[in-house]
């Protein structure tokens, strides 16, 4: 098949969104068993992307900022994986990837408008978390008024942070 057929389909906010739906219930329903059909999908995207080395750079940098800022909470006590780990599982790295990808298709629309990313980030990133809890993807370590309040502080300047950076990458690079 053509590959102009795909190219540059990952790009489109509606495909971009759902991709990442399809991404993060794999990953919250299935864990570490969705290792392999997460990767494709991020590989998936990447291929059928106009920009592919840029896109990586994005994804790269932000997924990993991400990482690190649960990572940190993990270490915290904050996030509860598994008894016996110190750091968050593999699984929540690549999801972490699959929401870089959202930055510069899906999410675009919150670049510019940093109030409203602030308070999405707050509402919609605690919210996230909470489901992931409640399917039994993660545990959180402190009472729900502290979580709420961390997560929404967190993300309130997370959100537009990565942003941000993913949106400077993506000009200086393409």
């Amino acid at each position: 098949m053509d590959r102009n057929v795909w190219h540059g389909l990952s790009e489109n906010i509606w495909v971009n969104l759902l991709w990442f739906q399809l991404l993060w219930w794999l990953s919250i329903l299935q864990t570490d068993s969705a290792r392999w059909p997460v990767l494709l999908l991020l590989v998936a995207h990447l291929l059928m992307h106009r920009h592919l080395f840029t896109e990586a750079l994005v994804i790269t940098a932000c997924g990993c900022l991400g990482f690190i800022v649960d990572s940190f909470l993990t270490l915290l006590g904050f996030f509860r994986f598994s008894p016996d780990t110190l750091l968050p599982p593999f699984w929540l790295f690549l999801l972490w990837l699959g929401f870089a990808a959202t930055l510069r298709q899906g999410l675009k629309y919150f670049v510019g408008r940093w109030y409203l990313a602030m308070l999405s980030g707050a509402v919609a990133g605690a919210a996230t978390y909470f489901a992931a809890a409640e399917l039994g993807a993660v545990t959180l370590g402190w009472s729900d008024v502290e979580s709420v309040l961390l997560l929404a502080a967190i993300w309130a300047l997370m959100f537009p942070g990565l942003l941000w950076l993913s949106h400077s990458l993506g000009r200086r690079y393409v």
